[in-house]
């Protein structure tokens, strides 16, 4: 056994106008470029300063290379020798072009003696971008708001409404109140750095994200330390020179600390943090796993013991590479000992897969007080999109020693313990199998049924359907397994001309198979189905003909009553910390002082390493949002609808610009003339479906459904004309807008009109 290591590897930074930003992570192998967006950076007159933090490496040279943003096109190859703590890259130009007309991509690699290292970022040119006044701007907000400065404008610049939740200090947002916002009465003090990070820079605005760790007055203890990341989306107008605040976010997170009071009579204090901790309960409900502050942690009641069974960060080397929060754990399985087996997802800081990316999954022995890795599934995706890529797709069985995970539509079974990999099911599509949250429960198609398995318990059974049928899997809610009924006579089209299999019914079986409930209701067919928390969200449609309308969406919601533990989250108040959380004992604890252990890391030769080339998925559109990957959807309309809710962008496959809020010019109008959409007017003149048409003259089709006519008016701005379908007899062109007036054209006869964008 061992310790995880210190971290080995290289820092780099970069300095902008008195700012040190976008501290990127390393990597051990190279990137797929398209799939790491994690910050922006500005380029100020054709030169990028980079700060190189070596420690006690000895870099031998730096290369550099800019590609277009989709990863296709190589455009500019440098190289610097010997470079120091500090070196200058040379971006402006390359044969007599300007590289930097659109957004980029860069990589960075460091040569060492013994191996090489990764990073990368996107670039802009900064030049009318107002970067500095932006940063500006950000840094006086933060700074006032930890000295709760008076009369320095963030009263003015928050917008307190009913959204803003005043009853925590948790997540405080710019419709929180004055006094959250200023951290209510915690005092606090910033401990060590900050990390700034660009997350997006463009004409309209800047979105700037801030981790840190800060000390506050405690109530249980002197001083409790907290994990805080802050974001910021700000706009500068040059014009008047001033610099507004279109969106705030905060979260702090208290860092559990087990040398100092972390119990009480009634439970594990939790304290300031999420009102919905990741927690498991053995059987017996005397032990409980719980992550905190990206670390995970058991409690063991009857051995008055307290374990921090997995951490990056280091309490006796507050070394700033430790502290990088690109990771998260879910906690695959407890046992009735208290034995737990777990997933880090993303990025890791350190130990033997430093700076690399996927999904490690340990177990934890409670009576050796060791942790044992079982497996890594690597990724060459950034953390956000291997936490979604593996960690989404990947379920353990500690017992049996068999990883499941589905690749390049199959699902395997690999023994670890013998090398064996098994296809349990081929050609399967994204709409063809769901998986459970917690990912042991998988259910797939087959010609006339669809199997579901239960993979911590190796056991499956089949759900069938009458001839002239066919099963649609949907999801599952509380472990019981949601799908679809639909006669095949009945697949049909939307107005637009898109392919659907209407569903007349919506069935939930039981993990015995016993349908407990079903949905049905004469008339109204169900198209899709979306699962958030205990509800079911459905897409509905009506029949006219052989084409299908959407209608009002309706809902499902669990019934089934909360397992009964011994062991649950309650939130408690107090005066200056607010909204609390415990980890409360139905019968109390007796010991309130336990014994700190911190298990050794079992070494094993050969740890058993999956690598998944996965295929590109060139229908996803991915929401970036608040600095993070918010969520990803196979149709533009939802995701454009994600994304203005979260104040975020959409891009698609190719890092392509699919939607952005608030990025868009006050009027404009499409060129009708243009041969494009002279082709595409003439292809709907003359009968065919919308998605005929549109993928006929632009090679590929995008559903904006459910979209306000003010979210579609980016896509307005990008040059391509929107298809409205109003009716079966009225398609409408939208080809351009100007103060709160929207043109279109009626296809049918021509006619050109104008609207109130609010008749829409």
């Amino acid at each position: 056994t061992t310790d995880m290591g210190a971290a080995t590897r290289r820092q780099i930074a970069f300095s902008y106008n008195g700012y040190s930003l976008n501290d990127l992570p390393g990597y051990k192998n190279e990137m797929d470029l398209t799939g790491v967006r994690d910050s922006i950076t500005p380029v100020s007159n054709g030169q990028l300063q980079v700060t190189i933090k070596a420690y006690e490496n000895v870099i031998e040279s730096l290369d550099y290379t800019v590609y277009s943003i989709d990863g296709k096109e190589k455009l500019l190859e440098q190289k610097v020798k010997k470079p120091g703590e500090n070196a200058t890259l040379e971006i402006g130009n390359a044969d007599g072009e300007n590289i930097l007309s659109e957004e980029r991509m860069l990589q960075i690699t460091l040569h060492m003696d013994d191996h090489d290292m990764y990073y990368y970022t996107r670039i802009v040119d900064g030049a009318k971008l107002n970067a500095a006044p932006s940063l500006d701007y950000v840094q006086s907000f933060h700074e006032n708001a930890l000295a709760k400065a008076e009369g320095v404008g963030i009263g003015t610049a928050i917008e307190p409404s009913d959204e803003g939740d005043n009853t925590t200090l948790q997540h405080v947002t710019i419709h929180s109140d004055y006094t959250h916002v200023t951290w209510g009465d915690l005092a606090p003090k910033v401990d060590g750095s900050e990390r700034w990070t660009i997350k997006e820079l463009n004409s309209t605005y800047m979105a700037v994200e801030l981790e840190y760790r800060v000390n506050c007055t405690g109530e249980e203890n002197e001083q409790d330390e907290y994990q805080v990341r802050e974001y910021f989306r700000v706009r500068y107008i040059s014009g008047s020179q001033k610099t507004y605040l279109l969106d705030y976010d905060r979260t702090m997170d208290q860092i559990f600390d087990a040398t100092k009071k972390v119990l009480n009579e009634k439970g594990v204090l939790l304290g300031i943090t999420d009102k919905n901790p990741v927690y498991m309960v053995n059987k017996n409900g005397t032990v409980v796993s719980f992550v905190q502050a990206g670390e995970l942690w058991n409690y063991n009641r009857d051995r008055d013991e307290v374990s921090l069974v997995f951490s990056f960060a280091d309490a006796e080397n507050t070394d700033i590479r430790n502290m990088l929060m690109q990771h998260d754990i879910k906690i695959l399985n407890v046992d009735e000992k208290g034995n737990t087996t777990f997933a880090v997802c993303g990025y890791m800081n350190r130990g033997s897969h430093e700076g690399e990316t996927g999904s490690a999954v340990y177990y934890y022995n409670i009576e050796q007080n060791s942790v044992e890795e079982k497996l890594f599934v690597s990724s060459d995706k950034a953390y956000d999109r291997a936490q979604e890529e593996v960690g989404g797709l990947v379920y353990y069985n500690v017992e049996n020693g068999c990883l499941y995970t589905i690749a390049d539509d199959v699902l395997y079974k690999m023994d670890m313990n013998k090398g064996t990999k098994k296809e349990l099911a081929t050609g399967l599509n994204e709409d063809q199998y769901v998986a459970s949250e917690d990912g042991h429960l998988v259910a797939y198609e087959k010609s006339k049924s669809v199997t579901v398995m239960n993979l911590e318990t190796d056991q499956e059974y089949e759900v069938t359907c009458k001839d002239g049928e066919c099963i649609k899997p949907l999801g599952f809610m509380d472990g019981d397994f949601v799908y679809g009924v639909a006669k095949t006579e009945e697949v049909g089209t939307t107005l637009s001309g898109a392919q659907v299999i209407p569903m007349y019914k919506v069935e939930i079986t039981s993990s015995k198979d016993k349908v407990i409930k079903t949905y049905e209701q004469s008339g109204i067919y169900v198209l899709s189905a979306t699962f958030e928390d205990n509800m079911i969200t459905l897409d509905r449609a009506v029949k006219d003909g052989d084409t299908y309308t959407g209608t009002a969406q309706d809902y499902i919601t669990s019934s089934e009553e909360a397992k009964e533990s011994n062991i649950y989250v309650q939130t408690y108040k107090t005066d200056l910390k607010e909204t609390q959380v415990r980890l409360t004992y139905d019968d109390g604890i007796s010991d309130k002082e336990p014994k700190l252990l911190k298990p050794k890391q079992v070494v094993l030769e050969n740890i058993p390493q999956v690598s998944l080339d996965r295929k590109k998925e060139t229908d996803a559109f991915y929401v970036y949002g608040h600095g993070r990957l918010q969520e990803t959807y196979n149709t533009a309309g939802k995701a454009i609808q994600k994304a203005n809710d979260c104040g975020g962008v959409v891009v698609d496959a190719d890092q392509n610009y699919i939607w952005e809020r608030g990025n868009r010019d006050l009027k404009y109008s499409i060129d009708t003339e243009d041969a494009d959409t002279e082709q595409l007017r003439q292809a709907l003149a003359g009968g065919k479906s919308v998605v005929d048409a549109i993928t006929e003259v632009y090679g590929s089709v995008m559903d904006l459904s459910g979209c306000t006519i003010d979210e579609l008016l980016y896509n307005v701005n990008q040059g391509q004309p929107l298809i409205a379908v109003l009716d079966a007899q009225t398609t409408l062109m939208i080809v351009g807008y100007s103060d709160g007036i929207v043109s279109c054209e009626d296809i049918g006869s021509g006619a050109r009109s104008n609207h109130a964008q609010s008749d829409f």
